[in-house]
């Protein structure tokens, strides 16, 4: 497990290093330490998980947040923060949550328990002409029923492949994906909930019908409740 610590006040620093050595010591974490957002963007450490102060001279934590949605990293953000008015801003696709300064001890427990979770997350696999694909579920966007085959387009590829939908729906995670019409298969996060419809991106999307739109609705409330919550 590979970690990034980008806060401007080392005594926050050395805080969660010492709870990553007690709590994490059996896994043996890779850590890194940044003091700005712009120190942290220009570096190419990869990581799996971001602890993120909000509050930063420069580039403050909802920026750099920002710019990294735009980018392929499937690294989750935590954010670390004396300010919860600014915590609306601050929920985002690769977010898993918040821990406000200083740190609780269970608030601490909670989220390395959730980081687990993710590290160790749900993969999809299948078989196609000789070759083994594996690929994390939460990385999916949707499938797309197509004939005899289903089109699974991810934050970075699309694959062809002999299963249908109604397999995909008990194999995918049901808190994160949802069947919205007889074609689509989405993860949640596409689900825009100002515009009521799903964003496929490359210009395309699907609007709700009356019949779709509550229950989705409330299934993504679920599902952001579940992603998202204050730690």
């Amino acid at each position: 497990m590979k970690i990034a610590i980008c806060d401007d006040e080392r005594i926050y620093q050395e805080e969660l290093l010492r709870y990553f050595q007690q709590m994490l010591s059996a896994s043996k974490p890779e850590c890194r330490y940044f003091i700005s957002g712009e120190e942290l963007l220009a570096s190419d450490f990869e990581y799996d998980f971001l602890f993120l102060d909000i509050e930063m001279p420069g580039i403050d934590g909802i920026q750099v947040k920002n710019i990294l949605e735009k980018t392929r990293s499937q690294a989750r953000i935590i954010f670390t923060t004396s300010h919860q008015e600014r915590m609306i801003e601050a929920f985002g696709e690769k977010v898993i949550g918040f821990i406000q300064k200083p740190f609780p001890k269970d608030s601490l427990v909670s989220i390395f328990e959730k980081m687990n979770t993710f590290y160790n997350r749900k993969r999809v696999e299948w078989d196609d002409g000789g070759k083994h694909y594996a690929i994390p579920a939460d990385s999916i966007c949707y499938i797309e029923a197509q004939d005899k085959y289903t089109c699974l387009v991810s934050d970075t590829e699309k694959y062809l492949i002999r299963r249908p939908l109604k397999e995909w729906e008990n194999i995918l995670p049901q808190n994160s994906f949802c069947r919205v019409n007889r074609s689509f298969l989405i993860n949640l996060k596409l689900f825009d909930k100002m515009a009521n419809q799903i964003v496929l991106g490359e210009g395309k999307a699907i609007r709700l019908s009356r019949k779709d739109k509550s229950a989705i609705e409330e299934k993504y409330k679920s599902y952001i409740r579940e992603r998202a919550g204050y730690i």
